[in-house]
């Protein structure tokens, strides 16, 4: 019989030096045997990587955006920013080019004016100050699609006039509103609040000042590749190159350290965004205006994911704001967008709004100047719109003109 316990079981114990002289077999070094176990290991590991690399290729819905985009340029102007003295930067004036921001998401048409905006239609109705980032310029979409174009074109009677540039938080907002106001006599300035950046974006821009806040614009410079550390050009090689690394980092990394500025003290960022609010509510008091918070939810909030920004802290902060100032309103898109589903109404890889979106945003926008706003008509019956989904665009510089007609010639309700 076989004791329990003793370790006299066949196989208990490693073959040691009386195994090997009864059959002459040797026993590898442990060394060697650690060699190989992590090299079995490591080689699990890369096989793992390429089968994530390839699932991530195959489904372009699970990747993450990396990189500014692609872009085809219809003009000498290959540079999509220029710095700004008063704004930090605006977009080339006079530019025209085709960009998309992954092989998953639609080309789209673009056209800067002269004062680098992409506001291209003047409806020569009431002005309506529009100050916003990248969703309110209309990243993803066609000019003809974003929500102020298609206001443009219910509602000629006002004109929309579409400051919005990506990555503009308040304090941009500010000095372009300081800027823009005196020329275009207004009662209404619509500020766009991405609840995914524009506390970060703030942060960055601007700081507390006893009971105030002061506002640190300077003409915004890139950094030369050449002057990048090599540690940043390994993780800029593998962002730009590979669909599982950014994925990693985004999940792994990005959750702690993304957004740092305003995550690693989060009170302070949305203090200097309420009195940033303020001080743009006092100036647009200051020209007979009110001033509409437009609060767009993220794409990760909708889908039911953490991005570490707070967003429910930040609308109890833009409630009472509203609730407390005059001259303030707040529309937030939560609801209505939360009711859809957001494959829709954000893109694949690059979660803008789509065209969908932006029509959503127009129609509340709409419902809320027509019947909610003190100083609107009051309408007892709104116009019904039915959304139609754009056509593809070719990005080919001989049809540049084409698209641009879409937004300067005659807009139809």
């Amino acid at each position: 019989m076989t004791s329990i316990g003793t370790g006299s079981e066949p196989g208990d114990a490693p073959p040691g030096p009386a195994f090997e002289a009864e059959t002459g077999a040797k026993t590898p070094p442990r060394h060697r045997a650690y060699i190989g176990n992590a090299l079995l290991f490591s080689a699990s590991i890369l096989l793992s990587l390429a089968g994530a690399e390839l699932v991530l290729r195959a489904f372009p819905q699970y990747q993450v955006q990396t990189g500014e985009g692609e872009y085809r340029f219809c003009t000498p102007i290959e540079t999509r920013h220029r710095p700004h003295p008063t704004f930090g930067y605006t977009e080339s004036p006079e530019n025209s080019y085709f960009e998309r921001f992954s092989t998953a998401d639609p080309w789209s048409y673009v056209h800067i004016n002269a004062e680098g905006f992409r506001d291209n239609f003047d409806t020569h109705g009431k002005p309506i100050l529009v100050l916003g980032d990248s969703m309110t310029r209309g990243s993803l979409v066609n000019e003809n699609e974003t929500f102020t174009d298609l206001m443009d074109a219910w509602h000629p009677e006002w004109a929309f006039r579409n400051y919005g540039v990506g990555g503009y938080g308040q304090a941009n907002s500010i000095r372009v509103y300081e800027d823009k106001a005196p020329a275009l006599p207004h009662t209404l300035v619509i500020q766009q609040y991405s609840l995914s950046t524009d506390i970060d974006d703030n942060v960055e821009r601007a700081s507390l000042n006893g009971d105030t806040v002061d506002i640190n614009i300077h003409p915004a410079v890139g950094t030369a590749k050449d002057s990048m550390k090599p540690l940043a050009r390994i993780h800029l090689f593998l962002w730009n190159n590979s669909k599982v690394y950014p994925w990693i980092y985004n999940t792994a990394v990005r959750p702690y350290f993304g957004n740092w500025d305003a995550r690693r003290d989060i009170n302070t960022a949305i203090e200097i965004t309420r009195r940033l609010l303020g001080k743009l509510a006092q100036e647009a008091q200051a020209n007979n205006a009110d001033l509409l918070i437009l609060a767009l939810p993220s794409w990760a909030e909708m889908a039911g994911r953490d991005d570490g920004m707070d967003p429910k802290r930040q609308r109890v902060m833009l409630e009472a704001f509203a609730a407390a100032t005059p001259n303030a309103y707040l529309l937030d898109m939560s609801p209505v967008l939360s009711a859809q589903d957001p494959s829709k109404t954000y893109g694949v890889v690059d979660k803008h709004l789509t065209p969908y979106g932006q029509f959503l945003v127009a129609e509340s926008i709409e419902r809320w100047l027509m019947t909610d706003w003190a100083r609107g008509p009051k309408a007892t019956v709104l116009p019904a719109h039915e959304f139609h989904a754009p056509e593809p665009v070719i990005p080919d510089c001989s049809r540049a003109d084409a698209y641009l007609k879409l937004v300067t010639g005659p807009h139809g309700g």
